[in-house]
Order: structure tokens, then sequence, then C-alpha cells
């Protein structure tokens, strides 16, 4: 066989299969959806076919389930529905307003490139902030490293030489017996923290205390802010287009917040408020968590009966204002780690040259 033969083979068509599922997982799979069924593909022949193509095993298994429950007569939305775990319940609800209105096709595009969007600024933030977050993890570990390896030896020659330590260097020599002495110590403590800091998170009690600090947090208050007004903009303008009532769409739009408590309580309050015959823009406005633009964006798309067309509008809008604020984020971050991480070694340079020169000037 030639080499090129064996190449040929081995060629990676497919890419290796994985169990969990990833949003990667649930974007390839709703755009292959939204190609079969808008080509004119049987939505159940569409399902298996997009079973097959997954990666994930865990999510073929899902959709091998839905295609079984479609062919036994189940409503799409009914099938994924057994599966809120996986599917969003507003893509659920939009799923089946799809169904009912006929323009499936048309529904998994805009859903498709809804969630497409949504997940290209999740990488953003997080493309953002792997910079910053290893300079920081750097900036300790050398801070650490001379505290715990480089210190300690500079200690020992100079009480070995019976020198006068000023101030600053007690000070850092202080600090660098309390790390060797109790290291094993500081890092479990570090380690229990942030479990447990993990664990407070995943409660309602945690994330509702944690997302108040944030929003009320120079700048990562204003991103939290900018990036929930694209969400919320957003995807009301795709339930209302595919046909969603109000109230409805308000409980569907909650569901997009589940993270973020004081958001979702505040889209539920508003929701109350619409069903009392309140308009939706004041409701917002009471809540104190939308914008004035928002707020008067849908005032204005409530008076003239195009609502949807206006989210449409301002959703581009917020999400330049999110991506944008993401870059100021990194910016004000960046030079503020590498501030912090010239002090403190200067701090520690200092502490150990100014007994060195002390010590050459008395020689002299």
């Amino acid at each position: 066989m030639a080499v090129e033969d064996w190449f040929v083979e081995h060629a990676r068509v497919a890419s290796k299969e994985h169990k969990r599922i990833t949003v990667d997982d649930k974007v390839t799979f709703f755009q292959q959806l939204s190609t079969l069924v808008s080509s004119g593909t049987p939505l159940l022949e569409a399902v298996q076919i997009a079973a097959r193509q997954s990666q994930s095993t865990q999510l073929q298994s899902v959709l091998d389930e839905v295609a079984g429950r479609l062919a036994g007569g189940c409503s799409f939305r009914d099938s994924l529905a057994d599966h809120r775990n996986i599917f969003e319940d507003h893509w659920i609800e939009l799923i089946g307003t799809g169904e009912i209105s006929g323009k499936m096709g048309m529904v998994l595009a805009e859903l498709n490139q809804q969630i497409r969007e949504s997940c290209e600024t999740r990488r953003k933030l997080v493309g953002a902030l792997i910079y910053p977050v290893v300079l920081l993890i750097v900036a300790v570990l050398v801070v650490v490293a001379m505290l715990w390896l480089v210190i300690p030896q500079f200690a020992k020659m100079f009480d070995e030489m019976g020198a006068e330590l000023p101030s600053i260097t007690q000070f850092v020599m202080g600090l660098s017996d309390f790390i060797v002495s109790y290291i094993i110590y500081i890092l479990a403590s570090i380690f229990v923290a942030t479990l447990a800091f993990r664990r407070y998170f995943r409660t309602e009690a945690g994330q509702r205390r944690v997302g108040a600090i944030m929003l009320a947090t120079p700048v990562m208050g204003e991103l939290m802010v900018q990036s929930s007004m694209y969400r919320f903009a957003s995807n009301l303008a795709l339930l209302l287009k595919s046909g969603v009532p109000m109230l409805e769409t308000l409980a569907a739009l909650s569901t997009v917040f589940r993270a973020n408590p004081v958001y979702r309580d505040a889209i539920l309050g508003a929701q109350s408020r619409v069903a009392a015959g309140q308009p939706l823009a004041d409701s917002l406005e009471e809540t104190g968590l939308f914008t004035n633009m928002m707020t008067n964006m849908v005032r204005l798309g409530e008076q003239s009966s195009q609502l949807a067309g206006m989210m449409e509008q301002i959703a581009p809008y917020y999400k330049e204002k999110t991506q944008g604020f993401i870059t100021k984020a990194t910016k004000l971050i960046e030079p503020g780690i590498i501030m912090v991480m010239g002090a403190t070694i200067a701090t520690l340079m200092l502490a150990i040259y100014i007994p060195m020169f002390d010590m050459a000037g008395a020689v002299k």
C-alpha cells in the first residue's frame, strides 16, 4: 500500500464522537434540522438524519427518543418537552408555534440564527477573558514562588549576617515564613472555598445575591445590563414574530434568564402587570432594570403595533454594545493586573535589595 493510500483511508471525514451534549452539538442539530425542513424533508426523517449525524452519543439517544415519539403521533413540541434539561423552554415554545402555524422551516431558521448569535457572543466573552485570566494566574504563581522559594534563601543569609532589617523587609520575611509554614493549609483553604462558592452560586439565593452585586459593579454591571437587553430584545422579537401570545412570550422569556434570578423575577413581575392590563413598557420601566432606550422602543412598538420589528431593530444595537463592553472590560483588566503584578514584584525586590545596599555601605 502506498503512503498516500494509507492517509486517504484515515482521512478525518468524521470527528471523534463524545458522550456529553455541548452547545455546539445543539447548534449543529438546529442548523441541520433547519436546512432539512426548509428543503422539504419531512420532519420525522429530518430528526432521524440529524440524530445519525450528531457527534454526541447522548444527543443521538435523545433524538432517537424524540423521533420515536414523532413516529407514534406525538407533536414535535411535546417530544422535545420531555427533555427540558437539554432544550430551552423558549425553544420548545417557538417550535410549538411553528407546528401550529405551519411555518416550521421559518421558525427553525430564525431559532438557529438566534442560537448561533448567542453562542458567538458567549465565545467572544470567553475568548476576551482568557488572556487576563492566564496573566493573573501567572502573576500569582510568580509571587508565590518568590515568597516560597526565593525569599527564604535571602532571609537565611540576612539572619546569618545579623543584619538589621527595615520594616518592609521584615514584613516580606514574615509573609514568606507564613506561606512556607502553611502552604498546604492555604492551598486546601482555597480549594475548599472555591468548591463552596461554586455550590453556593448554583443555589437560587447564591445566583440572586451574586447577580445583584455584579449589576452594581462598575463595567461588569454595565456589561450584564447590555447583554441582558440584547437577550431580551432578540428573544422577544423571535417569539412575537413566531406568533406566540404576549403573556406566553414573557413566560418563555423568563426561562431565558433562568440563571439570572434578578432579571427573571423582573420579567415575571412585568408579566403579572401586563396580565392586569398595564402596557409592557410601563411594566418594564417599573422594574428599574431596563434601560430607557429599551422601554421607549417597547412603548413605540406597542403604540405602532410593530413591537417585534422594533425589537429586531434594537437587538443588533445592544449586541454591539455588549461586544464593546467586553473589549472595554478586557482593556481595563489587563493593565490593572500588570500594574499590581509589577508593584508586588517591585516590593519584593526592594525588600531584598535595601538590606543588601545597607550592608554594602557598612562594609565601605
